[in-house]
This record gives C-alpha cells, structure tokens and sequence, in this order.
C-alpha cells in the first residue's frame, strides 16, 4: 500500500500526467456534453438529416487537414518561439489561398462534380465547404500554438465552453425546424465558434500576462520556414488526405449504394465511437506530441515511451470498446430511439476498429518528430487501397450495408496494427543509431 501510495504521488507530480489530464478533462466535459444532446438531437431530427450531415461532414473532414498543408502541426517543432510564430502567419496565409482556391473550383465545377460522384443532397450546402475549411485550419493553428506553450487549461475550458454552445444551438434551431438544412448549416459553424473563442482566450491571457519576458528574436522569412519544413506539405499533408478520405469514404459509399438513412447510420456509430478516440487518445497525443519531440532532441529512448502509453491506453479502452462489441443494437436503441438500433449493428463493428485506432495514437504523433513521414505517405497509399477495396467488395459484391462496414473495420484493424509496429521498429533504429553516433 505504502508503494502504492507513493506511486500515486509521483504520477501526480508529473507535470506531463497533469498536462495530460487538463486535457481529458476538457474533452470529457466536452464529449459529455455532447452525448447529453445526443438523444435529443438523433430524435429530432432523424437518420435521414443525419445522413445528409454525414454525406457533407465526410466531404468537408476530408478537406480540412489539408486546409493549410499541414503547416499547422510543424508549429511545436521548432526550438524558437520566432520561428514558430512565422509557421502561424505561413498557415494563415494559406489557409485564406486554400479557402478562396475550393470557393472558385466550387463555383466552377461543384454542381457537375456532385452529379458524377452522385451526392446530389449535399449540393445545396456546397458553398459551405471553404468557410469549414478555413474554420478548421485556424483552430488547428490556434490549438498547435496553446500545446506549444503549455497553456493546456485554456484548451480545455473553451472546448467545454464550445461543446456547450454548438450543441444548444442545433437544438434550439432544430425545435424551431427539424430539418437537414438547419442542422448542417449549424454545424457547419462550429470549427468557426471554437477557433474564435480559442482566438478570444489567448488575447485575453496575453492581456493579463504582464510580466512575461520580452525576447527580441529575429523574424525568419516565411520561405525560409517553408523550405525548412517543406516535408510537411510534401509528405504529411498527402499522408493524412489520403488518410482522411479512407476513414470517411465509407459514408459517402453508403449514401450512393444505399441511401441516406445508412450514412447517417454509419455517422452517428462513427461519432459515438470516435468519442473515446476525441476523449482520451486525441489529448493523450495532443500532449505527447510535444513530449515526445523533447525526449527526441534530447536523444532519449523512446521505444519504451511509446509501449507504456499504447499499453496504457489498450487498458483503458478494452471495457467501454467491449460493451458495444457486446450490445451495440440493445444501447443504440434504448439511447438514440428504437428507429437507430441498425447503427448499433454498425457500431459493434466499428468499435473493433475504433480500438486500435485509438491505442495508436502515441505510435501516430510520434512520426513528424522521428521524420517518418515520407515513409508514412507510401503506407498510406497502401492503406488506402485495402480499405477502398474493402468498402466497394461489400458494396458490390455482397450488396449488403452491414457487411460493407464489417469490411471497413476489419481493413482497419490491420492497418493500425501495422502501423504500431513499423513505429516502435523505426524508433528502436533511430535510438540504435543516435547511440552509435554519441560514442
């Protein structure tokens, strides 16, 4: 007991495990309040609007990663504050170039492009798409620059805060009228309300920051830093697009083979089960990301690091994932309405995949800081094409809804495993090599 308590105490003195749980607190704050909304929301509205709201989120989701060419993440790089201020306003620009490019092409081409790909319902919602682009691109930025500076307690009020104010208003504007127009354009709106209160409560901490010290660093050019991370754009930005179209691809298949009410199916179970993911991976890999590019400059060993966190986290994850393998349908139903107890049926098999997803994120932020993602961008390539193939193999072949997401899931599980073990082979290489280097 005696050894017990004392690990307890060392656990909380560990500014990294108290970062880590500022996060979580955050985000469960967040996510429950989210998940209280949940049965009033999937009620009001119905698997059909929720369906037209997939269809458009797995467009749009595809996109924002790649808003600002990933620059946003390169920001918890650099050693100097200067330069990663410089990484801010180079994303910024081109999310603003980005956004403006997807409006003209919008304008051009957005109606042809929805009737070859057959997504008609989302046409209405198209011009929506640059303003979640640019939404999302700036509260990456935003939330990169407050992991930088360690300033982990503003993340996690204003998602509270965020969640909070999103979900009262698609509920106040669905009882006034219940429908997809409604509940798309609110949610379209929510990157923007989050990155704006972020913006708002950094200016406000700066304010009150008298006493900071002043550091007269030189300005680096905005080229400069974009050549110095230019394998960003060139291999992280294609890695997560190509990485983001399969994860959400499956929604767009189910809405073209089988209608909307099965994509929005296929959302509600992917959102409930991504919450674990959101919850506790995510902010996991938000404060690991820049522990682990410290541990890196310093030339400590990170192979351990990566086993205690994925070990930690298939722990914590086995029981809530293992419920809904058990009784996805039964709680689907009882939570949701009996009219969404087919997206249980769906859940069960995304929670398999779910899983490893969200033990991998140790392994996931791990890449940029030991340089890997050249290597990743031919991985997901890869990737890609066995979950691509799986998702049209259960559409066309068996023509059955069930069997394509049981498809997708099981492409899944493969893919993240493999990933965990190419990272935790390639950080063994790198510290092997590190060590030959210092003797």
């Amino acid at each position: 007991m005696e050894r017990l308590k004392e690990a307890l105490r060392g656990g909380m003195r560990s500014k990294l495990l108290r970062n880590i749980l500022t996060v979580v607190s955050g985000t469960a704050g967040a996510q429950a309040i989210t998940m209280a909304f949940m049965p009033v929301i999937t009620r009001i509205y119905g698997p059909e609007a929720y369906g037209v709201l997939g269809t458009f989120l797995s467009v749009t989701l595809m996109l924002i990663p790649i808003a600002a060419l990933t620059y946003p993440i390169a920001i918890v790089l650099p050693k100097r504050d200067g330069d990663a201020r410089g990484l801010v306003r180079l994303s910024l620009m081109l999310a603003v170039l980005l956004a403006a490019l997807a409006a003209l092409s919008i304008h051009l081409f957005g109606g042809w492009l929805v009737e070859k790909a057959d997504v008609a319902v989302i046409e209405p919602y198209l011009m929506l798409i640059p303003l979640v682009m640019f939404s999302g691109a700036a509260l990456e930025i935003a939330q990169q620059w407050l992991y930088r500076t360690q300033q982990f307690r503003i993340t996690a009020s204003v998602a509270v805060g965020n969640s909070l104010l999103f979900n009262s208003l698609r509920t106040g504007a669905g009882l006034i009228q219940s429908s997809a127009l409604v509940l798309v354009c609110t949610t379209a709106l929510q990157q923007a309300l989050h990155a704006a209160m972020l913006g708002l409560a950094m200016w406000r901490a700066k304010a009150h920051d008298h006493g900071a010290e002043k550091t007269a660093e030189p300005v680096p050019g905005l080229a400069a830093l974009a050549r110095r991370h230019a394998d960003f754009p060139l291999y992280r930005a294609p890695v997560i697009l190509i990485n983001a179209i399969s994860q959400h691809l499956p929604t767009l298949v189910l809405a073209v083979y089988f209608g909307p009410a099965a994509a929005g199916f296929f959302a509600l179970g992917k959102q409930v089960l991504s919450m674990p993911t959101n919850l506790i991976g995510k902010s996991v890999g938000d404060v690991y990301y820049p522990r682990i590019t410290r541990a890196i400059h310093d030339g400590e060993a990170v192979t351990s690091m990566l086993v205690k966190a994925t070990s930690a986290l298939a722990l914590v994850g086995l029981v809530p994932f293992a419920v809904v393998i058990v009784a996805g349908p039964a709680l689907f139903a009882w939570v949701f309405g009996a009219e969404w107890r087919v997206a249980g049926e769906f859940a069960r098999w995304l929670a398999l995949a779910e899983f490893f997803i969200f033990i991998s994120r140790p392994c996931v932020v791990t890449v940029p800081a030991l340089s890997l993602q050249k290597r990743f961008l031919l991985f997901e390539v890869v990737s890609t094409a066995l979950r691509i193939g799986a998702l049209f193999a259960g559409a066309l072949l068996w023509s059955e809804a069930v069997v394509t997401v049981q498809a997708f899931a099981c492409a899944s599980v493969l893919i993240y495993s493999a990933l965990m073990v190419i990272v935790l082979i390639a950080s063994r290489v790198w510290y092997a090599r590190r060590t030959e280097q210092g003797q």
